[in-house]
């Protein structure tokens, strides 16, 4: 889990969910109080309505005239809503037209107690006495019972509707918390997009319009980007000064009227290795942040540049790289690496040059000639001090210099026979 915005959704719709949750449970308990509540009261006014039209007359029988009393469902049979009465030991002596079946005795509550039970059955039941005569007291239990209290009906509906009401906030909630997200996290999102644009070499810098909290990042990339620019053109006049501090005395020496054949020779090829090894620690090489390169107007120059050196041969030079075709590379590694790749080509070659995109690839490179092609041991061509002919001039550095610096932007080098006769370097620069 790698993204930030699902890490914060997720996180958030477990608070939000939990929060919910609780809260539900929290309205469910304050109903059910409220409801458990009013449950005791409806029936407590009921029970002392019965208790108005209840008789008990000298031999102790009960009869409650349930018809003075506003609960029409005490005479409906099977209503839900029933009375009973108890006597002393728990057996019932009396019962409502609305119970049908026989009670269970029960174990009676204490004078004036009142014993209340909620669940699916609602019960309330209350121990009193009755005078019977002048001074006989007689312990009775009157019990109340509603098996389809209407409270309760009421209560199940609005708990069910709470729900889905707490569900549907919830998403909605979760809906709202996620446009929030992405209005949050827009500015990394910008930041990402910048860095893109850096890479590609489009923009160079972080824009400052970031809110405050990563300023600081912004602040610190910028600065790096500072560092490794300044680091890089210092590295590059370095480079460029030693070069000058070593060719004009190898030059010198050169020149010199009484030095001997085998010597120059020495010089020269010193000069080469010198030339080889400060172009490979200037190689760029793969850095990010690079501005993408037209290749068709490099190849071109390129091409006029050959055809001057090798005017001495009849030579066509043929530039089928598309206009729109751009590579990111150094320019002074690219002008190396195509001008090393068109000399030779120019070098081996009879007539024909040409530098042309494969069709169906996007990031491939091909330099052709109609010379006498690669050995079978062409890759041996790429290391230095290694030629296909002795007879032409040079100490055989050229494929090695290229492959260097394709080696340092990771670009694949291949060398491969042409068709029907010749030789082809196949480059595959990295795409943006």
């Amino acid at each position: 889990m790698n993204s930030l915005r699902l890490r914060l959704l997720i996180s958030a719709g477990l608070i939000l969910l939990l929060f919910l949750l609780l809260t539900g449970l929290a309205l469910d308990r304050a109903v059910q109080s409220y409801t458990e509540r009013a449950e005791y009261e409806r029936l407590q006014g009921i029970l002392f309505s019965l208790l108005g039209a209840t008789e008990v007359d000298d031999q102790g029988q009960v009869s409650c005239s349930v018809g003075g009393v506003p609960e029409p469902r005490l005479q409906q049979p099977d209503s839900g809503l029933n009375v009973i009465i108890y006597d002393v030991t728990g057996q019932p002596r009396w019962t409502s037209p609305s119970l049908l079946e026989t009670p269970e005795p029960i174990q009676p509550p204490n004078i004036d107690e009142w014993v209340f039970s909620a669940g699916k059955i609602f019960q309330l039941s209350y121990g009193y006495e009755w005078y019977i005569g002048v001074d006989e007291l007689k312990r009775f239990t009157m019990r109340v019972e509603d098996r389809a209290s209407p409270i309760q009906s009421e209560r199940q509906s609005f708990t069910g509707q709470m729900w889905w009401w707490l569900l549907g906030i919830s998403v909605a909630l979760l809906v709202v918390l996620f446009v929030l997200m992405q209005w949050v996290l827009k500015p990394l999102g910008r930041i990402a997009g910048e860095l893109d644009d850096i890479r590609a070499g489009k923009q160079e810098k972080l824009s400052s319009g970031v809110p405050t909290e990563i300023l600081p990042l912004t602040q610190s990339v910028n600065a790096l980007l500072d560092q490794e620019h300044q680091q890089q053109q210092r590295f590059r006049h370095a480079l460029a000064n030693l070069a000058h501090s070593l060719k004009t005395p190898l030059a010198v020496l050169g020149n010199m009227q009484n030095i001997e054949t085998s010597q120059a020779e020495q010089l020269n090829r010193m000069e080469e290795i010198i030339s080889y090894q400060l172009q490979k620690a200037a190689t760029v090489g793969g850095r990010a942040l690079r501005k993408p390169i037209p290749l068709r107007p490099v190849v071109e120059r390129l091409m006029g540049v050959m055809k001057k050196v090798y005017a001495d041969k009849t030579m066509t030079f043929d530039n089928q790289v598309p206009a729109s075709f751009s590579v990111t590379v150094e320019s002074g590694d690219l002008l190396e690496l195509m001008g090393t790749l068109l000399d030779n080509a120019a070098k081996y070659g009879h007539h024909n040059i040409k530098v042309f995109v494969p069709e169906g690839t996007v990031n491939t490179v091909i330099v052709q000639d109609d010379g006498g092609g690669f050995a079978a041991d062409a890759e041996t061509l790429l290391q230095r001090g290694q030629r296909a002919d002795t007879q032409m001039p040079g100490q055989g550095i050229g494929l090695a210099v290229a492959r260097e610096i394709a080696d340092a932007y990771q670009m694949p080098l291949r060398l491969e026979p042409a068709s029907p006769q010749g030789a082809r370097v196949v480059l595959v620069f990295q795409e943006g």
